[in-house]
This record gives C-alpha cells, sequence and structure tokens, in this order.
C-alpha cells in the first residue's frame, strides 16, 4: 500500500479514505469517522480496512489476494478475503479477488463455479513478458574454487544492463549477513537462549540478532564449547549480497532495502522515489521488492536464491514459491526497452520453479492440485491448527497429548471423514521461552471441523500453565 498506489485512486476519485496502520492513532480516527459520516465514497487500507464502515457499500477488491498479508495470526485470527466474501454475501455486493498468481483455494473455486474466473490474456501495454533464465548453482560451485553469491552469467547481464543506464534489481529473502555461525572444530551453532533457532549474523551492527524474539548478543570470538578459534558464518542474506556487490560494481550506485534500512516512516517510499528518478542503479531487497513496483527502466531481475522458502516443512511452500518468483519476475519488461529474468538455484528441476520460469501458472496448479487431493489438504479439506504453548516442555507435552486424545474419541463416529495429526514439538519447538507443540485436524468440510473443534473449545479457559490457541485455515505450520 505505497503513497503511489494512494495517488492513483486520488487523482481518479474525490472522496477517498485511508486506512492502515502507519497511520497515527488520531489519522486513523479521523479516517474513521470521515467513512461513518459518509464523507467517503472509496476506502483503501491492509486487511482490517474490510471492517471499513461503509454505508450502500458496492464492490470490494482484493488486490494480490494470494498474500498471507491478509491472514491475521493474532486474535482475533481471520483472513480478509474471507471475511468481504461474508461481507459482500450480507450487504448484496461484489468481490473482485485479483492476483497473477490466486491461492489455490481461489483458483479451485473458480474452476468448480463457485466464482465466476476472468483472465487478462496480456499485460497493460501488451507489453510481453520477461523471458527467465534458470542458474544451476551447483555448477557454479564445481566451476569456482571460490563461488561468489552472484553468479557469473548474472554478473555478466548486470554489468550489460548497467552499461546502457539501465537499472537492475536484485531479490533474496533473507536479511542479515550470514544465516548461522559454526564451529569448525565440534560444530556448535550459535542459537537463541530463548528461542529454538539459529542466530543470524548482521555485520554492520556487529552482533548476531534472533529474528523471533529480537535478542541481540555479541559475536562470539571463539568457540564457546570448545574454545577454539575456528568459528565460521555461513548461508548468505541481504547485508552479505549488499557487500559482494559493492565490490564487483563499485561504480554504481546501490541502496539495500529490507526490514533493517527501512525504518523510518517515509522510507519506504524515499527509496522507491530515488529508485525512480534514476539515483540508484540496483535495488537489493527482500520481498517488500517482489511485488507493486512499476519501473519502466528495469531490465534486469536477479534472483539470488529461489530455494529459502522450497524446503520449509510447510504444505504450501511450493505456491509460496512459485507466487514469489511470478511477482518478481513481473517487475521487469515494463517499458519499451523489455527485461529479463536470472534465477539462481540449487533445484532448477523442481516443479514450482520450472512453471514459475515458463510463466505457466496453470501447469504449477493442476500439478501441485494433484499433490493437495491425495493428501486431502486445502483446497479439498479443511484444516485447524491448535497451538499449545506454556513455560515448561512437560506441561506442555502432557496438555498436548490429552487434548489430542479428547479429539481422537470425539470423532470416533467419523474417522474416515477427520484426521488427527499430531500432537508433535512445531517446527520450531520453542519461541520466546515458550515451548511450543501443535496438533493438525484435517477434515472434509468446515461443518466435521466445527464439530471436532467443539470438544475442545473450553480447554484453553481450564489451563493456567499452558496457553491452546486455535486458529482454522493457518496459513503456515510453522
Amino acid at each position: 500500500l505505497t503513497p503511489q498506489t494512494i495517488e492513483r485512486f486520488k487523482s481518479r476519485f474525490d472522496r477517498v479514505a485511508i486506512l492502515h496502520s502507519s497511520l497515527s492513532g488520531r489519522q486513523r480516527n479521523n479516517q474513521w469517522w470521515e467513512i461513518r459520516n459518509g464523507n467517503a465514497d472509496v476506502v483503501i487500507g491492509a486487511r482490517s480496512a474490510v471492517f471499513a464502515p461503509l454505508d450502500n457499500l458496492g464492490l470490494i477488491v482484493i488486490d494480490e489476494e494470494h498474500e498471507n498479508t491478509f491472514k491475521q495470526d493474532s486474535s482475533p485470527r481471520y483472513n480478509a478475503r474471507d471475511v468481504s466474501l461474508a461481507r459482500a454475501k450480507y450487504e448484496n455486493a461484489i468481490v473482485v479477488l485479483g492476483s497473477a498468481t490466486p491461492s489455490l483455494e481461489s483458483y479451485y473455486n473458480a474452476n468448480i463455479g463457485k466464482y465466476d474466473y476472468v483472465t487478462l490474456t496480456s499485460r497493460v501495454g501488451d507489453k510481453p513478458l520477461p523471458p527467465v533464465k534458470l542458474v544451476d548453482m551447483r555448477h557454479e560451485i564445481r566451476r569456482n574454487k571460490r563461488p561468489s553469491n552472484i553468479s557469473t552469467y548474472l554478473e555478466r547481464c548486470m554489468r550489460q544492463s548497467l552499461s546502457k543506464n539501465e537499472q537492475v534489481l536484485l531479490f533474496l529473502n533473507r536479511r542479515g549477513f550470514s544465516s548461522f555461525i559454526n564451529c569448525r572444530r565440534c560444530g556448535f551453532v550459535s542459537k537463541c537462549k530463548k528461542c529454538d533457532i539459529s542466530l543470524t549474523y548482521h555485520k554492520k551492527k556487529d552482533a548476531v540478532i534472533c529474528h523471533y524474539c529480537y535478542s541481540e548478543t555479541s559475536v562470539p570470538k571463539e568457540c564457546p564449547e570448545c574454545r577454539s578459534p575456528g568459528i565460521k558464518f555461513f548461508g548468505s542474506g541481504t547485508e552479505r549480497i549488499e557487500e559482494e556487490i559493492r565490490v564487483k560494481f563499485p561504480e554504481y550506485e546501490l541502496f539495500r532495502m529490507d526490514s533493517d534500512t527501512m525504518k523510518g516512516r517515509d522510507s519506504h517510499e524515499k527509496v522507491l522515489s530515488a529508485f525512480r528518478r534514476g539515483d540508484i542503479d540496483i535495488l537489493l531487497g527482500t520481498q517488500m521488492i517482489a511485488k507493486g513496483l512499476d519501473f519502466p527502466n528495469v531490465t534486469l531481475v536477479g534472483v539470488i536464491s529461489a530455494d529459502t522458502i522450497i524446503n520449509l516443512p510447510d504444505f504450501r511452500a511450493s505456491e509460496r514459491t512459485f507466487q514469489l518468483l511470478s511477482q518478481v519476475a513481473g517487475r521487469t519488461g515494463r517499458g519499451s526497452k523489455g527485461g529479463q529474468v536470472i534465477i539462481q538455484t540449487h533445484n532448477p528441476d523442481h516443479y514450482s520453479i520450472t512453471y514459475a520460469a515458463s510463466h505457466d501458472y496453470d501447469g504449477f496448479a493442476k500439478k501441485e492440485l494433484e499433490y493437495r487431493k491425495q493428501l486431502y489438504y486445502p483446497p479439498y479439506g479443511r484444516l485447524a491448527r491448535i497451538v499449545l504453548r506454556g513455560k515448561k516442555s512437560e506441561d506442555v507435552k502432557e496438555k498436548s497429548i490429552d487434548i489430542a486424545s479428547k479429539l481422537r474419541e470425539a470423532i470416533k463416529l467419523c474417522k474416515d471423514e477427520v484426521e488427527i495429526l499430531g500432537p508433535a514439538p512445531t517446527p520450531i519447538a520453542r519461541i520466546k521461552d515458550k515451548y511450543r507443540w501443535h496438533i493438525i485436524v484435517k477434515a472434509n468440510n468446515f461443518e466435521k471441523l466445527q464439530m471436532a473443534l467443539k470438544n475442545i473449545e473450553n480447554e484453553g479457559k481450564k489451563s493456567k500453565k499452558v496457553q491452546i490457541i486455535i486458529d482454522v485455515d493457518p496459513y503456515m505450520l510453522l
């Protein structure tokens, strides 16, 4: 939701209200009352805008409807897309779900006739989709004794574009300098004391930081286990890539755009304005640069690593990989100069990457839906995730086993329609000093899911030591 987007609407409509979290409390209150008093015809906002007090509602547009940001993971848990559908039905309005890479749930609903399906067969201005080149980084490692994160091919293409005064966009969905610190002698990995996750090294701060609880500690000079000085930094984040690019391209203006550099209220727009003016030659960033940007002078997009999400223990990992790569690829080729995309990967044969490289959404969706159908994952079934967390590991484990037992007892009469997975520790088993277990409930339909959950809905009130969270239609299982 950039100022550029807001200005587009304000230039076409007279009475526009804005609702998003960056507004101050007073600004948000003023905008709410403007809407409530009938002084706004159009409301633009993030997910909470779906509750805007508009009278005579006629249309709701959910742009980039596949985005996980529409799902609120704190209480009250809701998906703005689903709320918009319910509100539109109640108020007799129309909903438009827009995306170049629709969620598989929406794609499925369109194909079974639940939604009308409208396809845009060409880009704005009939611009062709950019060609995509896959670079197998395994070959890069074999060819070079000291391989760089920037492949030979990507570096050559960057030089060609930059020499013609064109701009380059580089994407890596991992911030920091190194993703973990390891002792070469004993294998020790530096981990957060409050979370079961490795600490990320941030070179500019000269600190190791937990990306979950945000605790910071100094960088160890030697291994705390064996006292060896052989501490090494592994994995690459945007900070390391920035350093490499500055060495390779010292004559060009580079800016790194991630949550570490975007601190001020207007910092996002200031950087994009500078890029739009041509003050920045190379823009390196995380997923905040993956969507909604329209810069005709960008003729090259480079994906430093397509593998950051693909191996996550989550049933949406392949879908999210395809969507992210497709969205990033769409940032180039928007002007008269055309453009190209280079995707670096260690998994060049993975279907989510090959389909993204060929701009084949239908091909990807059909293949992924085959896998989902075999396992009754959405859209072929409904999911609920029950997360239990507490300060003592044994308390959480004991309560998880108890809840799972009650669920299995409740579904005895409909075992074929409801499946209980777990209990088990979550992939990240401790966050902010709280141990975490989860149980996954899979059901053929929402009614069966409700029936199973009804038996445990009051368990959270009974337990003082363990917090119980029920998340229906979870977006992630981490």
